[in-house]
């Protein structure tokens, strides 16, 4: 018994030094300072989604860049817009525009919280901010659906992320 407490004591000890000597890495991020969407309601427990979202069991599968909400259920919507890179000391106006493939009309099935305007504000300090909409209830007949494509234009200080720069949100009844 003896010798097996002392081989476990060894074990212990030499595991403890061959940790304590390695170094602990820092990891940070060095590329160019961008902004990019992001789906934050993705990967959500169905009984945690809220309110006129769609999960993705129900056949219409959400991704990093896009979802579908009801127009007749949902509140206001917001769209994640996220800083990828150091945060910035003072505030950033970061310009969007609606993606010409957009088959849903400003003014009958949705409206912009910030009505027109197509710029957020990144505030300081801080690594997020959204874009509202309210969908339009009533708009869309039963079976409808209707897409909103952002594209993010950026800022001349920060650029945008090449593989997140739009979000499609599909609107249906």
């Amino acid at each position: 018994m003896k010798k097996i407490s002392i081989y476990f004591c060894f074990v212990f000890l030499a595991s403890v030094a061959c940790v304590a000597c390695m170094d602990e890495r820092e990891i940070i991020y060095a590329g160019p300072t961008v902004v990019e969407f992001k789906n934050h309601l993705l990967g959500r427990n169905t009984a945690y989604t809220p309110v006129g979202v769609f999960p993705s069991g129900t056949g219409t599968a959400q991704t990093l860049t896009s979802r579908y909400i009801s127009v007749d259920n949902r509140g206001t919507d917001s769209i994640l817009v996220q800083l990828v890179g150091p945060q910035l000391s003072r505030d950033i106006d970061i310009e969007y525009t609606i993606d010409e493939s957009s088959t849903a009309i400003e003014g009958t099935h949705y409206d912009f919280v910030n009505a027109g305007t197509r710029t957020i504000v990144l505030p300081a300090g801080t690594s997020s901010t959204y874009i509202l909409i309210n969908p339009t209830p009533g708009s869309l007949d039963a079976g409808e659906t209707r897409s909103l494509t952002l594209r993010l234009l950026g800022h001349n200080e920060v650029g945008v992320s090449e593989n997140y720069s739009t979000f499609t949100t599909y609107l249906r009844p």
